[in-house]
């Protein structure tokens, strides 16, 4: 896996506005700022890593909830890199031979050099950036909460859990690393991984959520929509061009290109993928808006049987941060299982549900924020001198539940709003489809 990594590290040469990009925080109107959920968490991470202080209280226990690192694309887009854009480049490069398109030297030079041999039977796999998002990940938390992150490894004191896929496993792994040492973090158990997982991955095995939302039709009409919308045509048409093609390229390649634009990216610290080019500031974010909508309906607030099951989730929190929970527990686990608690929290819920007529530039549901590669949640228990409190941070940063007064939020307060939906939180009553 490292050597077949460092194939994709190419050493591109990094322009003066790069330099200036990287040492001053990425730009909102980058187009890497909106990839999507291949979003790379080096642009989204909080940067502040200061230990988390409040008078009067003191820090207890934490429980984490960490979607797996930058990872390989799926079977489907490894082959559609391979042959699709395998296929484009070489046209692209024909046709700026004569004289056509809009691609620069350098860009022209990158994009010669560009191949993909992925091996398809690695989809998904975590790669070196998704490692060290990991291990810089729990440095952080460890800086953030040392007396309840201990730099010492002690089995009755953390809790690691990972979904049954090698990027939840390798991620769990590196995250031990930037926790303990070498030595250490040999020593780490990771509880088994369930090939049935009602709590970290609930919705796959959801088979009332899969019928009723993931393989309904209906669930992606405002993805369909906005997909042959004015504005998207529009994006089709500037990137046809903008690549000198006298075709018009059809929105399935476009979404791929967009895609393999997020991965590579992802994967290289100090490049833009070949296929970012085409995409203009507008254009970028009109792909973001395609997804967002894919992801507002499958997996947010489109459907009120999508969050409901996330209450075990929330369960297995309140059961942790107890006293017969571990100090600090660390799940690793996917964007579905990450957008659904968010849900679940009603965090980041628009005024009304997208639509595809058009986009919304004002929405805070936008994946490329609250659920980029590497994304989480956490919630840290704090003994107070008036009673218990947890304090909720996503991405590292410290957020206020719409349910809450303050940051810092009574357990009694939480415990009472969720009260009904853990009373009645049965997997198979709300899964089962007869």
């Amino acid at each position: 896996m490292q050597q077949f990594n460092m194939n994709f590290l190419h050493k591109y040469s990094l322009t003066i506005l790069f330099l200036t990009v990287i040492a001053n925080g990425i730009k909102t109107d980058d187009i890497r700022n909106h990839l999507g959920t291949r979003t790379p968490y080096r642009f989204k991470y909080n940067k502040d890593d200061s230990k988390i202080k409040y008078g009067n209280c003191k820090e207890q226990k934490i429980w984490m909830l960490i979607r797996h690192g930058s990872r390989l694309p799926s079977a489907k887009d490894i082959v559609g890199a391979q042959t699709t854009l395998q296929d484009l480049k070489y046209e692209v490069l024909l046709q700026h031979n004569s004289g056509k398109g809009h691609l620069n030297s350098e860009q022209l030079k990158k994009l010669q050099h560009w191949t993909s041999d992925m091996p398809v039977e690695q989809e998904k796999y975590l790669t070196l950036e998704g490692q060290d998002e990991m291990i810089l990940l729990a440095e952080r938390i460890q800086k953030k909460f040392p007396s309840i992150v201990k730099q010492k490894y002690d089995n009755s004191t953390f809790q690691f859990r990972y979904t049954a896929t090698q990027r939840t496993q390798q991620s769990a792994r590196f995250f031990s690393l930037g926790l303990f040492d070498k030595k250490n973090a040999e020593n780490v158990v990771f509880e088994p991984a369930l090939k049935v997982d009602t709590t970290l991955r609930f919705y796959k095995h959801c088979e009332r959520w899969q019928k009723q939302v993931k393989k309904n039709p209906h669930s992606y009409k405002e993805q369909r929509l906005y997909g042959i919308s004015r504005e998207m045509n529009e994006t089709l048409e500037y990137v046809s061009k903008y690549l000198g093609l006298d075709r018009l390229l059809s929105l399935d390649t476009v979404t791929l290109m967009y895609r393999i634009c997020g991965f590579e990216t992802a994967w290289h610290k100090h490049s833009m993928s070949p296929w970012c080019y085409p995409f203009n500031n507008e254009g970028i974010k009109r792909m973001e808006y395609f997804y967002d909508l894919k992801h507002y309906w499958v997996d947010g607030y489109g459907n009120e049987l999508t969050h409901r099951p996330a209450c075990l989730l929330m369960k297995h929190m309140f059961h942790s941060i107890s006293n017969k929970g571990r100090n600090a527990t660390f799940l690793f686990a996917h964007s579905g299982t990450l957008l659904k608690i968010l849900t679940y929290l009603q965090l980041y819920k628009p005024e009304s549900h997208l639509r595809g007529d058009t986009i919304d530039h004002k929405r805070t549901w936008r994946a490329s924020n609250i659920d980029c590669f590497a994304s989480n949640l956490a919630f840290v228990l704090y003994k107070c001198k008036d009673g218990e409190k947890v304090l909720t941070l996503h991405q590292e940063k410290v957020i206020k539940l719409p349910l809450c007064e303050n940051e810092l939020c009574p357990v009694k307060t939480l415990k009472k709003f969720y009260e009904n939906s853990l009373q009645n939180c049965n997997f198979s009553d709300m899964c089962n489809v007869t």
